[in-house]
């Protein structure tokens, strides 16, 4: 490992800007995985601590303007889109009506668990938001929000893990974390709709339950 770092090190400045250019790419869905590349990132930051700043900044703009990019893809093309196998796949009315039932439903909070599923599930929920014309100042909004979460939480937590992050079990404690985190996030998510719901019940007016029901006696 040492070894390839010291080649990818020998790039010197040019480093930050092939981790852009690679999550660009991975914008406009050519199959290279984000996670990897940000882990990879974090590694060599930690090989090479004057990387660490520059490398995040690389990774951050990558990141939301591939997401940007996505966006525009599905906002431009709309139902061209299915036209092309590869983004097919990815946009089928049900996994669009699927996306804009959790979109309605739980707000910021799908973009902020999304983002830490792998397998292009990101790239469909940014390109579904441009097919279904979500507003572009709220997709920007959510869309920080979580890729600020995100990139922050994979970033920092391989760097301060350090080389110790190579090893089976730290891999797996870095999983088993982000798993933690998705599943915090849902259970606070439940509640405030539990919450919410229960407030819109409570607020029925009497009046629209006797029109529904009849006439109480």
């Amino acid at each position: 490992m040492s070894t390839i770092i010291a080649n990818i090190l020998s790039t010197g400045n040019f480093l930050p800007i092939i981790v852009f250019f690679l999550l660009i790419l991975a914008g406009i869905n050519i199959p290279l995985s984000e996670d990897l590349i940000v882990i990879s990132s974090a590694i060599i930051a930690q090989e090479y601590p004057p990387m660490l700043i520059p490398l995040y900044i690389a990774i951050y703009v990558g990141v939301v303007i591939g997401d940007h990019i996505s966006y525009w893809i599905g906002y431009n093309l709309g139902h061209k889109i299915k036209k092309f196998k590869w983004f097919a796949k990815r946009l089928s009315d049900k996994k669009i009506s699927i996306i804009q039932k959790y979109l309605n439903k739980y707000g910021i909070f799908t973009y902020i668990v999304c983002r830490f599923i792998p397998f292009g599930i990101r790239n469909t929920l940014f390109m579904s938001s441009g097919f279904s014309r979500m507003n572009y100042k709220l997709f920007t909004i959510y869309d920080l929000i979580a890729a600020t979460i995100n990139t922050s939480t994979l970033y920092f937590l391989v760097y301060f893990l350090g080389r110790s992050a190579e090893k089976p079990f730290k891999v797996a404690g870095i999983v088993l974390f982000i798993l933690l985190f998705i599943t915090l996030i849902t259970i606070i998510l439940k509640f405030v709709v539990f919450q919410k719901e229960k407030l819109d019940d409570s607020s029925v007016p009497v009046e629209s339950i006797n029109d529904n029901n009849g006439s109480i006696e």
